[in-house]
């Protein structure tokens, strides 16, 4: 009368395998089981064969494209609950704490020399960009004929934004706002006003002296509005594309600039603040991992470049670097000549033993107290693309140690440097 409860599920079981098999072998008399089972191993190896295209153009091909914002460093007191209620009060309270800096003595915001405004990549032929750069609103295009031009950003006649819905027309920039055209051939001279046949010839917008070079669009800037005396250095392995471009950082610092070359020339700061390895994370003291065993060694020269009377403007390093096991087996030798142009340009020559490769550093003051430092980073194929991302991240790690150590605290290095 009554069932077996238990038995009933194993042998349902049994019969729908039975009944799938016979199915499977008479649907199989005409191949069509084993074209479905074919086509699914196509797909799955399709699947397979895309997944590892796709992470090794991620680990080797792709560039690498680091943001980092450092401007909340050394503000930590700004958390303080009685006072914060949420984060728009707290940016509030950490810019009013920076502004509270620019009532100290300070050294000129803006220093003379050459200031990257934009990356040559982002801006193609017939576009038009804004950006704000040493207290300035810009804008930056470029003419058909490939060559970059960067201007105030406002329009002489109503005062329209330049880069904000402008367009490009040969070598002229077009306000969009009565399409007043401005030529970049002409030093900025009105060349069209569309519904007018008269031109005022006093009329023109400021432009500014450009250079382009290393992926960078880069400024003159000049507290007398005197010429250039120099130009930025022009590194063939990269405007010749003979070297792979493997990636940029871009960070965004609060300090002044002088604070970052300062902190070049302070070698005995190396083998303090950058002995940990790059894998403790970009503040050692509170790594979850403990790698004594292993530490960076540095040794450095700055000097100025005195011998040549046309280069001035630059300064030298010399870095010998080299990874130490247990305290007394050196390793990874890594040579690096850096090269400080002005004060908004390093470039970072290094000699491995696995190739050659060189950094450009471009430090470009957004305001007095916070800047734009973008990293690019170039290599010989012997360099491998994984090497290559884990080079950039570490520069970067190492840039928020100074950061979180002496930059966002306001120190006054610049007072005291020569003394010691």
């Amino acid at each position: 009368m009554g069932k077996d409860l238990n038995n009933s599920k194993p042998e349902t079981s049994l019969q729908f395998i039975d009944q799938l098999q016979a199915l499977i072998e008479t649907i199989g008399n005409n191949g069509s089981v084993q074209c479905i089972l074919c086509n699914v191993h196509i797909l799955q190896y399709t699947v397979l064969a895309v997944a590892l295209a796709y992470l090794y153009w991620k680990l080797f091909h792709q560039p690498y494209d680091l943001f980092m914002d450092f401007t909340e460093l050394g503000f930590e007191d700004v958390d303080n609950p009685e006072n914060i209620r949420n984060n728009t009060s707290r940016r509030n309270a950490i810019n009013e704490m920076r502004r509270r800096k620019k009532n100290r003595k300070l050294p000129p915001a803006y220093p003379n020399g050459w200031y990257a405004v934009l990356e040559s990549k982002v801006l193609k032929v017939g576009q038009a960009r804004e950006m704000y750069a040493l207290g300035n609103n810009f804008v930056v295009w470029r003419g058909s004929s490939g060559c970059a031009y960067v201007a105030d950003a406002y329009c002489p006649h109503i005062g329209a934004h330049l880069g904000v819905g402008g367009e490009v027309r040969g070598e002229c920039i077009q306000c969009p706002f009565h399409s007043w055209a401005f030529d970049g051939k002409s030093d900025g001279k009105l060349v069209s006003i569309p519904y007018s046949d008269k031109l005022p010839e006093f009329v023109k917008i400021k432009m500014w002296k450009t250079f382009e070079t290393d992926g960078f669009i880069f400024i003159w800037n000049h507290a007398e509005s005197l010429d250039p005396t120099w130009h930025p250095d022009e590194i063939p392995e990269i405007n010749l594309n003979t070297w792979s471009y493997r990636g940029r950082s871009e960070m965004r610092v609060a300090c002044h600039i002088q604070e970052i070359p300062e902190n070049g020339a302070d070698p005995a700061h190396l083998n303090v603040l950058h002995s940990d390895l790059v894998l403790c994370g970009d503040n050692p003291k509170e790594s979850f991992f403990s790698w004594n065993f292993i530490k960076h060694v540095w040794k450095a020269n700055w000097t100025p470049n005195t011998d040549d009377p046309n280069r001035r403007h630059e300064a030298i390093v010399k870095v010998n670097h080299h990874i130490m096991l247990f305290g007394w087996l050196p390793c990874l030798k890594i040579n690096v000549d850096i090269h400080q142009t002005g004060p908004g340009i390093v470039a970072l020559h290094f000699n491995t033993f696995l190739g050659k490769a060189v950094f450009i550093q471009t430090v470009t003051p957004i305001e007095p107290l916070l800047q734009r430092v973008v990293h690019h980073f170039y290599s010989s194929s012997w360099i491998i693309h994984p090497l290559a991302k884990l080079i950039i991240d570490g520069e970067a790690k190492q840039v928020k140690i100074v950061s979180l150590e002496t930059f966002a605290y306001g120190t006054e290095s610049h007072t005291c440097i020569n003394q010691i």
